[in-house]
């Protein structure tokens, strides 16, 4: 089930993005809100690969903010749950160490969603 919306004016990407929750889609809506430029899932990173060659692990962060080279993951699992979405982070800073990323916590989105008013229930 994927949430999405056509009315983003700060969205650089080139098609209508379907996000994966709706902590996704509010935090769409805080950026677009600031106009801070961004993307939803642009770049798919391979962490690994199998002896064929082909991709068998690979992250795509969230969000790419352009005028800021940052890419953000946004993640609204239980703590005890990140444990995998870690692993992978620490990988792609070690084989891409020139790629910013930062990892927004439920915690984190939960503090934005009180901040400015947001329903993240759904």
């Amino acid at each position: 089930m994927g949430f999405e919306s056509v009315d983003f004016q700060a969205d650089r990407g080139s098609k209508t993005p379907r996000f994966a929750n709706q902590a996704e889609a509010e935090c769409a809506r805080i950026l677009d809100y600031y106009r801070i430029s961004w993307e939803y899932e642009p770049t798919s990173f391979v962490l690994e690969r199998d002896d064929e060659g082909r991709i068998s692990e690979a992250f795509t962060p969230d969000f790419y903010l352009p005028e800021q080279d940052l890419y953000l993951e946004i993640t609204v699992m239980k703590q005890s749950l990140v444990t995998r979405k870690n692993r992978k982070l620490r990988k792609l800073r070690a084989l891409y160490p020139g790629v910013r990323v930062k990892l927004f916590y439920r915690r984190d989105v939960q503090r934005l969603a009180e901040r400015y008013r947001l329903d993240l229930a759904s």
